[in-house]
């Protein structure tokens, strides 16, 4: 498990793999997806508060 926390040759294990690429692209989907589901329930407050 340590050697996935080291950086070796000045990068660390999940840039040498391309992964980090991977864990990027997931976090942004998960953000996007999050921003959109709380911009719906403002909407619906919105509506319920009229």
């Amino acid at each position: 498990m340590f050697q996935l926390l080291q950086a070796t040759n000045n990068n660390g294990f999940m840039v040498q793999n391309g992964k980090i690429f991977l864990v990027m692209t997931i976090v942004s989907i998960i953000l996007i997806g999050l921003f959109i589901y709380v911009a719906s329930i403002d909407k619906k407050i919105s509506n319920l508060e009229k």
